[in-house]
């Protein structure tokens, strides 16, 4: 006698798992056959997932399932007795003790294969909490990655916001200096320029008083050379002509 599998099985987890662990469980455990490249296990499991996740449809199969435990079938009728069968007593104690050893072997075997059944179904539930445990394990060290990330981008985003603010201070730091110096260079350079204006104008009126006071000189030279030729001719006239002195 076997026992077939229900959805439960084929999903490990029990008939009472809440709607949250069955989709767990149908997340990690299509993990794993798509790892393992099982395809029809897969479209077994992705049914079963589709039947206990319908609240609708998880009710209907589980009244179909308990329709189906049925008590352990009745032993077979005993054989027809030959003309030399032994007595009554007799036929009825063997067919006593053979329903006895029938009933114990039955219930012997059923026990094992609830046993059985158990230990597989709280072995698969400890592995599938495992796997559970480790996919909510990954999960959070995924989104403690992604906060991770999140912070270092804002980090390095405040950082170059930080770092252009600072360019922007000392570009326009530089820009002000460079404006500084060019005006201070045109007043320097207006100052030299009217300094040598200045210094030009000054050298004109120079040259032009030193040639005005040449000019004073040299006439008052010919004046006085003047003066000297007339009174020298004054004097070659007398000696020449005393009778006119």
């Amino acid at each position: 006698m076997t026992t077939a599998r229900t959805l439960y099985d084929i999903l490990q987890v029990s008939a009472t798992a809440e709607p949250a662990m069955i989709k767990a469980a149908h997340v990690l455990l299509s993990r794993r056959l798509e790892a393992k490249g099982d395809a029809p296990a897969l479209r077994l499991l992705n049914d079963a997932f589709a039947t206990l996740n319908d609240p609708a449809l998880r009710a209907a199969y589980d009244e179909r399932i308990a329709d189906h435990y049925v008590a352990p079938a009745s032993p077979p009728p005993p054989a027809k007795t030959s003309a030399a069968s032994p007595p009554a007593w007799s036929r009825a104690l063997m067919i006593a003790a053979a329903l006895v050893v029938g009933y114990v072997a039955a219930a012997i075997w059923h026990q094992r294969a609830l046993t059985r059944m158990v230990l597989e179904h709280q072995s698969a539930m400890a592995e599938q909490q495992i796997e559970l445990s480790r996919y909510q394990l990954e999960q959070n060290e995924r989104r403690q990655s992604a906060t991770q990330e999140r912070y270092a981008t804002t980090q390095e985003r405040r950082a170059q916001e930080r770092q252009a603010q600072q360019e922007a201070r000392e570009l326009a730091a530089l820009r002000s200096r460079l404006d500084r110096e060019a005006s201070d260079y045109q007043r320097t350079k207006t100052r030299e320029e009217q300094q040598r204006e200045r210094e030009a104008q000054r050298k004109v009126e120079q040259e032009r008083a030193s040639r005005a006071a040449e000019a004073e000189r040299n006439a008052m030279l010919a004046e006085r050379r003047l003066a000297e030729e007339k009174r020298e001719l004054e004097r070659l006239y007398r000696e020449k002509y005393p009778q006119y002195r």
